[in-house]
């Protein structure tokens, strides 16, 4: 076995000694921060978190606290902490008007039964868009060749407590007369029979764009019973199916569609396919983002 003497004698005592041969946890390299020094890089991240601090400001700053620490270091103190370095999110400013409606929306709206509510919303998926992440190493990074002015859909989708209702996908710019002579007229209208039958008590969500708002939809929408929701400007943080469409444009992006007609029928594909308990969970969140909206005194939460 080429096993030497001393090798075997320390077995033998440990065997002796506690009758376990398995491997002992191995101690690492020491600890090169205390627990202040650990406290004090967190706190300097938290006390400029609107100034984008990084880890060399951290550094220099220490330094003149009289305490040394690597970039490195304060890398892996801040990862330990739950912090991870990325790009800000982009949300569009809020006036206070904007804050105010909002946060009397959602105080409007805490004891509200959102198992009647229809939500809808329109996006755009474009040809050959990049929906996919890849494991990247420094210096390797993955190039996708994309087109100038890609060929697009327009798509109009909606959900309920029940599940997801129908789409429509069209390439023309929407206008209000085309929202309602055929997207609610053939989509809207057959998913509210499906999901609540005969019953005329359910109501719509959708954002306060200008062909939502004309007085053409207004009328079309008195005409046939449908009551809508109450909708505060700048608020796509408050609605659900806003966090759908990233779902959906990355599961098309994986089928690699070459054409419109290709990209369209991986579309209604990757609708169809999305699971009803799905619909579900989006329209009960409703509940916790009125909550948070109220708890932020309506800035932008994180949905």
């Amino acid at each position: 076995m080429k096993c030497h003497k001393t090798t075997v004698k320390r077995w033998l005592n440990r065997w002796t000694q506690t009758k376990d041969l398995s491997n002992l946890q191995k101690k690492g390299r020491s600890r090169v921060t205390t627990s202040e020094e650990d406290q004090m890089i967190v706190e300097l991240v938290q006390e400029d978190m609107d100034e984008g601090i990084t880890s060399e400001d951290i550094q220099q700053e220490l330094r003149r606290q009289g305490t040394n620490i690597s970039r490195s270091t304060i890398q892996n103190r801040l990862l330990e902490a739950g912090f991870k370095f990325s790009r800000p999110l982009s949300k569009p400013l809020l006036t206070q008007q904007h804050r105010r409606n909002r946060l009397i929306w959602a105080q409007s709206m805490q004891n509200y039964n959102w198992n009647k509510l229809i939500i809808s919303n329109e996006t755009t998926i474009r040809l050959h868009a990049v929906g996919k992440f890849f494991w990247q190493r420094p210096g390797e990074r993955k190039v996708v060749r994309t087109v100038k002015y890609p060929l697009k859909v327009n798509v109009w989708g909606c959900l309920s407590n029940s599940g997801f209702g129908r789409i429509v996908c069209f390439q023309h710019n929407l206008t209000s007369d085309f929202l309602c002579n055929e997207i609610y007229q053939n989509a809207l209208l057959p998913t509210a029979r499906s999901h609540f039958g005969r019953r005329h008590d359910w109501v719509l969500l959708e954002d306060n764009d200008p062909k939502h708002r004309s007085r053409f939809s207004i009328q079309w929408k008195r005409e046939h019973h449908i009551t809508t929701l109450p909708w505060p400007s700048h608020s796509p943080d408050a609605n659900p199916i806003e966090n759908l469409w990233p779902l959906i444009k990355t599961k098309v992006s994986n089928q690699k569609p070459k054409t419109i007609k290709n990209l369209t029928r991986a579309i209604y594909k990757e609708w169809n396919d999305l699971p009803p308990e799905l619909a579900s969970k989006l329209v009960w969140s409703m509940k916790n983002r009125v909550h948070d909206l109220i708890e932020s005194e309506s800035e932008y939460i994180l949905y």
